[in-house]
């Protein structure tokens, strides 16, 4: 078993990936610009100037990508205000890691408040020694910097940590920093390519306690 688990959050611990697809067609509304399925996919787990490269990209009408992220931000938060569903098997993984020593972490694409608040509402954020957020670094996923600050918080060599993830983008980023990187699929299913890099591909996050107590992770 690896030292250190550091977990993503939007479609991984909470079902928040939905409500995030809402909010981007939603602000498109009010914009009046069409935001394709496929941008849903692309943007998923990225942020800082890559995400905006990713709207300029897919939606080319936007005249300021930063201005309709802080509307899609801010119409996901109030939904994730009104209801916060969680992924299945959370808090048994934190219990699970929490009994046998390993250090643990959020790596979030998210605003850090919104992270702190979610947490807290869930009851979980006890169990996380450390909390990061796009916001604190440069370069935001598929690059691996998120992962190596979290992994340098908690005190864990990248190498001896899994990586929790739900996205392609967050998948790579994992892979990048070194870590055995897990992918639970929410909305985007894993191709080939994906597969090939990934230390597991499992259905829930208790299916990742099953492997670990089984060996095979």
């Amino acid at each position: 078993m690896k030292q250190g688990a550091i977990f993503d959050q939007d479609g991984l611990m909470f079902d928040t990936e939905k409500l995030y697809s809402l909010s981007w067609y939603e602000a498109g509304e009010e914009f009046g610009v069409f935001v394709p399925e496929e941008f849903t996919h692309a943007v998923s787990g990225s942020s800082g100037p890559g995400m905006m490269s990713i709207i300029r990209h897919y939606i080319p009408a936007i005249p300021t990508p930063e201005e309709f992220w802080q509307r899609c931000k801010t119409i996901c938060i109030e939904k994730q205000n009104q209801n916060l569903p969680e992924k299945p098997g959370l808090h048994e993984i934190l219990r699970f890691f929490k009994e046998n020593g390993v250090k643990m972490a959020v790596a979030s694409s998210s605003p850090k408040f919104q992270v702190e608040k979610n947490l807290v509402r869930a009851g979980v954020r006890e169990y996380f020694d450390a909390v990061v957020s796009g916001e604190e670094v440069l370069h935001g996923k598929p690059a691996p910097d998120i992962f190596l600050l979290a992994a340098e918080k908690i005190g864990i060599d990248p190498k001896d940590c899994y990586v929790f993830e739900d996205s392609i983008n967050g998948i790579r980023a994992g892979v990048a920093a070194g870590s055995a990187s897990v992918m639970i699929p929410d909305i985007t299913q894993p191709d080939e390519e994906i597969r090939s890099i990934c230390a597991a591909v499992c259905g829930s996050l208790l299916e990742v306690v099953d492997e670990i107590q089984a060996g095979t992770l």
